[in-house]
């Protein structure tokens, strides 16, 4: 499981599995690549930023699937919040896109961190102003992604 609150970390941790209020680190099971991986980048980001960034679903215990969250059965899947220019964190920190205190830029460095990373396979994000800036191979749109963006590790990294 992702550690819940450690001490000086780079990111928060956000969420809700069934919509029930305080269960979000039921749903941040991670397989052991990706722990890595976060921990690696969360540092990464440190130096780069004084702000959190918002850890959302990864996989549940026993990877069974859950709520809307299809393809969050291996830990190698996980959703994280755009970056807002208010320093908000934490469950109420959600944010679009389209919204005035979403940090264009801010999000474009921290995603860049996942897809530079070559154990990234993608990434889903809709705004295309990243897309383009990124170079769009990477980073793709898909339908419920305006308030989180998805990175997904390679399969044989997940094994």
């Amino acid at each position: 499981m992702l550690p819940q609150a450690p001490e000086d970390a780079g990111y928060y941790v956000y969420g809700t599995l069934h919509d029930v209020p305080g269960t979000g680190h039921l749903a941040q099971y991670a397989h052991p690549n990706l722990l890595t991986l976060i921990f690696q980048i969360e540092r990464q980001w440190q130096s780069m930023c004084d702000r959190k960034f918002g850890i959302g679903n990864i996989s549940i215990d026993g990877g069974f699937a859950y709520d809307n969250h299809k393809s969050h059965q291996k830990g190698i899947e996980m959703d994280c919040r755009p970056v807002r220019k208010d320093y908000m964190t934490g469950q109420a920190a959600r944010c679009t896109y389209r919204d005035k205190e979403y940090d264009f830029e801010a999000t474009t460095n921290l995603i860049s961190l996942f897809v530079e990373h070559p154990w990234i396979k993608i990434a889903y994000f809709n705004d295309e102003r990243v897309q383009t800036a990124l170079g769009g191979a990477r980073v793709k749109s898909l339908i419920g992604h305006n308030n989180h963006f998805h990175v997904e590790l390679w399969p044989r990294y997940g094994s």
